[in-house]
């Protein structure tokens, strides 16, 4: 008896061995039909070089190019991890604990890649779960991944999972989490959390929270302007425009931005006096060009429709029409530099055309028609 024991003791050893030297001359498929029952097996189950073995064998089996032998454990990094945890449990004179910890931030970056795959392919959940056992992995030796905790937060917001991915985000600020090129994304990203949650209070908090760390940073104050225009908090959202505009008056997509607003908020003067600030600093913005026009387009559409409510030969209707095409000629140049800008814009275009046509501009009525006519073909 005591020999057949040591007999079978001797066995699990040797499909220990045999493991080791299918690895080493990469026979994978062998080297785990020798090792799995090997850690099942009651007298080699305790072996941390088994558990050791194991780990190497699952890790070469993630990492070959070979789609057949990747085939072969669905989780091949998963085992792998847990099989150098129990090497390390087991291990008690520390004779592949070197060894390990070298693996560790190569099986975090495994982690990490995989979680770029799940991304790329919109398995957030998943990815998430990826970037956080990239986390944890480089925890284990002493590591604090933020980046792949950054990626995890985005992950679960993109998931729809605002548990997970507010207290992703908060860890970072507790962290003190710098992006590329600051973690402003952070911030505002937590507060479209609270804010998609009811949570007016909480994004505000959140955003001034970011100012503080960030004085006068403008796309935190847009983003508060914003929360306090979708409560109908006008004053403080006036506040921080004027706020905004203080940061960097000689920035043309600060003014483009505080116009946009104002334009929203229904302030024609203010949002027409952004938006030519923004052209005067940079008369090749299209955007701000395009803006400026149509708010005046819209101002003369507002005019006219009003207009058409008056009794029939009301001298007020003459008037207001008069009002209107005075403002279409003004919107004009802007447009017009719009569509010099971009002439492929088709907006632009068709806005010209209602113009040409309403002041009776038939040579260019008749240009802005062939260019869209070529457009279309």
């Amino acid at each position: 008896m005591v020999l057949m024991v040591g007999g079978m003791t001797f066995g699990q050893n040797s499909k220990v061995v045999s493991a080791y030297n299918y690895l080493r001359n990469l026979q994978l498929k062998e080297a785990k039909e020798a090792i799995d029952p090997a850690v099942e097996h009651p007298k080699t189950m305790s072996d941390a070089k088994a558990w050791f073995y194991r780990g190497n064998v699952y890790l070469a089996i993630m990492m070959s190019e070979d789609p057949e032998v990747r085939a072969l454990a669905e989780n091949a990094l998963s085992v792998a991890e847990e099989s150098y945890n129990k090497a390390l449990e087991l291990d008690d004179k520390d004779r592949y604990k070197a060894e390990i910890i070298e693996r560790i931030p190569f099986m975090a970056e495994q982690y990490y890649n995989q979680g770029v795959q799940l991304y790329n392919v919109q398995e957030f959940d998943k990815a998430m779960q990826s970037f956080i056992k990239a986390r944890e992995t480089n925890a284990r030796v002493g590591r604090e991944d933020s980046l792949a905790l950054f990626n995890a937060a985005l992950c679960a917001e993109l998931a729809e999972k605002n548990t997970e991915a507010k207290k992703y985000y908060n860890e970072l600020i507790q962290l003190g989490y710098e992006g590329e090129p600051n973690a402003v994304p952070l911030y505002i990203s937590l507060s479209r959390i609270h804010k998609a949650e009811k949570d007016t209070t909480g994004a505000i908090a959140v955003i001034r929270k970011g100012l503080e760390r960030y004085p006068g940073e403008f796309n935190l104050l847009i983003e508060e302007t914003n929360i306090h225009l979708s409560s109908g908090n006008v004053v403080e959202a006036q506040k921080n425009l004027e706020k905004a505009i203080e940061v960097d008056a000689t920035n043309p997509t600060i003014f483009f931005a505080v116009g946009t607003t104002y334009d929203q908020m229904g302030d024609m003067e203010k949002a027409a006096e952004a938006y030519k600030n923004a052209v005067e600093l940079n008369a090749e913005y299209f955007d701000a060009n395009y803006n400026l026009g149509a708010l005046y387009v819209n101002e003369a559409a507002a005019i006219i429709e009003e207009a058409n409510q008056l009794p029939l030969g009301d001298p007020k209707y003459d008037v207001a029409k008069k009002k209107a095409d005075d403002m279409l000629l003004e919107a004009l140049p802007y447009l017009e530099k719009a569509n010099q800008i971009d002439p492929k814009e088709l907006n632009t275009l068709v806005t010209l055309k209602e113009i040409y046509a309403r002041t009776n501009q038939l040579e260019k009525l008749q240009q802005v028609n062939e260019a869209i006519k070529n457009l279309n073909q």
